[in-house]
């Protein structure tokens, strides 16, 4: 476990990894890498099976180790989908071939950012789309769309859960989950997994981690560590829950900071700290990509904090020189049933309005697909078939195709559209809206809201004063769906 996304079992990631790279030291953590071919260390989030796909990379497994939450094995090549699943944020070291899409892993090490109850009973946002709670002292928000859930589902989760989480950190310090398992409910004996800095060490058996207070005794298994415990270490810490926040830990173990690493890099994150181009943080580090190429290219004037992205170079000194920077989120969401599929071309079409053109979104390595309808593993476009209900959440790549982030087979309760406008106009009686090539209508019964979530006073008259082209609109169309929008959201 830990609370940062990257993985636990960075020392063994770390032997593998200094037998590909020219320099390394062992004594580094919270490491990312590959993709841009030759030799290094990938951290992202799984999107398939097969071998494993992370960071649009096809790593061939075959003889890799695996350290799955505190699991050693060895992977066939064949059987990684029985101990991992899409949305776990992992760390693979291997070689990446000339392609930059396919690699052999040496490693493949993965654990949540935490495991323990939710202590607070979630909350659901006004556009019903997001809940945020918290375990143990994280605040973590989860998506109905694009957070893997496993073992529960969106409606599911409530107070006193038991739920491992892997995810992303954003600006605020908050947890985005990619993937949510419950492992069961709160009783005696819960045991949690936390991460963190140790500070007020009372010099015996106390210390604390964030706002959890952790106290040990002479059975508590130490790794890396003497018997004890040091303020300013970062440890992890696993044990038996004694209250809201509070542990008894069974096992400390020293992590390390990835300062002094030097190597090849792909990472995948949010985008913290953003001063500019040349100065942000991303999973903690420091990033330079001043002179990075970006994808799409617009990305480099748009970049700021809380977006998703995944960048490739070189680390040293603790700053990662970035010579990629790609998008892996953006404003286009699109809700509806599947008109059309080409495996072989990677793309589908998908029908919101009857009557308009269907939009066609593209799937590469790297888009995360769930099928949450008939639960088929692995899920693909060969699974897909037209009639399917999904959901996309993506962006408009350099093409002004829709190139899809992440995919969800399921039932809807509502159609969406959203992205940017490119024609609007009518009142709070009548008006239609485009995006994307597809015109949806509004009348007297369509609310309207601002990019604040509240109702503009005159409703479609004040909407339609406002909005201009390429502003990014969202629409909802309730099922059983009309064509007419029920809900229109201007976006930020």
């Amino acid at each position: 476990m830990r609370l940062t996304s990257v993985t636990k079992s960075i020392e063994t990631i770390l032997l593998a990894a200094c037998m590909l790279l020219a320099s390394c030291d062992t004594g580094v953590g919270h490491l990312a890498g590959g993709g841009i071919g030759g030799t290094g260390i990938t951290s992202g989030t799984v999107t398939g099976f097969g071998s494993v796909f992370v960071n649009g990379i096809e790593f061939d497994t075959t003889g890799a180790s695996r350290d799955i939450d505190d699991v050693l094995t060895i992977s066939t090549g064949t059987d990684d989908d029985t101990v991992m699943g899409a949305g776990m944020v992992v760390t693979v070291a291997g070689t990446i071939n000339p392609d930059g899409m396919t690699g052999s892993a040496t490693s493949i090490s993965y654990d949540g950012a935490v495991l323990g109850p939710i202590n607070t009973a979630p909350t659901e946002d006004r556009d019903r789309v997001r809940k945020t709670f918290t375990v143990l002292d994280l605040t973590i928000t989860v998506d109905r769309n694009s957070t893997v859930f496993v073992n529960t589902d969106y409606q599911s989760l409530q107070l006193n859960d038991v739920v491992e989480v892997s995810g992303y950190f954003d600006n605020a310090g908050m947890l985005v989950a990619t993937r949510l398992e419950k492992e069961g409910v709160l009783g005696p004996g819960t045991v949690v997994e936390i991460r963190g800095t140790v500070t007020g060490f009372d010099g015996f058996s106390a210390f604390m981690v964030g706002t959890v207070g952790v106290t040990f005794d002479g059975i508590t298994v130490f790794e890396d560590l003497p018997g004890t415990v040091a303020d300013g270490q970062y440890v992890e810490v696993s044990g038996l829950l004694q209250g809201p926040a509070s542990i008894r830990a069974s096992r400390i173990e020293l992590e390390s900071s990835i300062a002094s690493y030097t190597g090849t890099v792909s990472l995948e994150g949010i985008v913290t700290s953003y001063v500019d181009t040349g100065n942000f943080l991303l999973d903690g580090l420091a990033v330079d990509a001043s002179n990075a190429s970006f994808s799409p290219t617009g990305l480099a004037g748009t970049l700021a904090n809380n977006q998703r992205i995944e960048i490739e170079g070189t680390i040293a000194g603790g700053m990662i020189e970035a010579a990629r920077v790609e998008q892996r989120d953006g404003e286009v969401k699109l809700a509806g049933q599947v008109s059309a599929t080409d495996v072989a071309g990677g793309t589908f079409s998908i029908e919101i309005v009857m009557g308009q053109p269907s939009i066609e979104v593209s799937v590469d390595a790297q888009t995360q697909l769930e099928d949450e309808l008939l639960q088929i593993q692995p899920f693909g476009l060969a699974q897909m078939n037209a009639g399917d209900p999904v959901i996309v959440q993506g962006y408009i790549d350099n093409m002004g195709n829709v190139v899809a982030g992440e995919v969800k087979r399921r039932i809807l309760d509502e159609y969406l559209l959203t992205g940017p406008v490119s024609a609007a106009g009518g009142n709070s009686s009548s008006g239609s809206v485009t995006i994307l090539g597809v015109a949806m209508s509004t009348d007297t019964a369509t609310e309207f809201e601002d990019s604040h979530d509240q109702s503009f006073p005159n409703g479609g008259d004040d909407f339609y004063l406002q909005v201009t082209s390429g502003d990014i609109v969202e629409m909802e169309d309730d099922v059983p769906v009309n064509g007419i929008a029920d809900e229109v959201e201007l976006k930020d």
